[in-house]
């Protein structure tokens, strides 16, 4: 019986990589360190082909959203290389598969991003890990700025033989993730820093101003009161950004209560502290959390 073959995973095994051999004693953390450092010096200054110097140069592509039929990875052969990126330098949730797609991502937002500080994360270290026989990786996380955040990163290094089944390695970044932890200028608003003042009877009036944006325009536009995007608008007021919430429901909570009709709260009563579920059964239908929710005339949620 002839059965097809199963084509190899996208990964970047050692035979990808040129048969590396791979010291017992290999010093981790100096290669992390001078990997960083070559990097840090590219990308502070803007310098693409720099920063693509670090990394597996691949022209691997999935190829996963293309049509049937023309759907077959691109040169499969090749160790695969990724960047993924939340709002750290895009204001986005991206992937970027392959070097043409990186090259591309940087050369139009490296120069703006303005990377700086970059910094080993401390408390966490280097790693050699080796997942299966036959891949072995570099591991750490990093720390950075942008002109407008501060950001962290995770980084795997694939060694790459300078000479098939030789000791000469080149550590290279076979995937990178850059990630926005928080924006400058905006500490949240917790601890030392919540608003002190008791505002004897004057709390409605500011909350209703707030409200009305008098004055001013919002900072942010969320789209949809849903989940998501109460949990931004929250997020967003604890920064101090000013933010307003549009829905397309007549209610807030709509988007649960017409289309799950046997929604239910994961949380069963006991990890609630409100004194008006104890009655109620094990698992809290969703519509009895609404009625009580009152989510769009929360204090930070406009």
């Amino acid at each position: 019986m002839q059965t097809s073959a199963i084509p190899e995973a996208a990964l970047p095994t050692l035979s990808k990589l040129g048969n590396p051999v791979i010291p017992s004693n290999l010093d981790v953390n100096t290669i992390a360190s001078e990997w960083l450092a070559s990097f840090a010096t590219y990308a502070s200054g803007g310098d693409v082909e720099g920063v693509l110097s670090t990394m597996v140069d691949s022209s691997f592509t999935s190829n996963f959203f293309n049509e049937k039929g023309n759907d077959a990875p691109s040169n499969p052969s090749a160790v695969p290389v990724y960047w993924r990126d939340l709002l750290a330098l895009t204001w986005d949730f991206r992937t970027f598969e392959g070097t043409p797609k990186i090259k591309e991502f940087l050369s139009s937002q490296l120069a703006s991003a303005q990377m700086s500080n970059f910094q080993l994360h401390k408390g966490i270290n280097p790693e050699l890990q080796t997942p299966f026989p036959d891949i072995a990786w570099i591991q750490f996380l990093f720390t950075f700025e942008t002109t407008i955040g501060l950001c962290s990163g995770v980084v795997r290094l694939v060694p790459i033989a300078a000479v098939p089944g030789g000791q000469e390695l080149q550590w290279k970044a076979h995937c990178l993730f850059t990630n926005l932890d928080n924006l400058k200028g905006h500490p949240e608003h917790i601890g030392p820093l919540r608003n002190h003042e008791p505002n004897h009877g004057k709390w409605e009036a500011a909350r209703q101003k707030e409200i009305n944006f008098e004055g001013k325009d919002p900072t942010v536009l969320i789209i949809g009161g849903g989940q998501s995007g109460l949990d931004v608008a929250a997020r967003l007021n604890t920064l101090g950004v000013s933010n307003l919430v549009i829905e397309k429901n007549p209610k807030i909570g709509d988007s649960w209560r017409t289309r799950y009709e046997a929604l239910c709260l994961h949380d069963p009563v006991c990890r609630w502290n409100l004194c008006f579920f104890k009655k109620w059964g094990s698992i809290i239908k969703s519509d009895l959390i609404l009625i009580f929710s009152g989510y769009d005339h929360m204090p930070y949620i406009p």
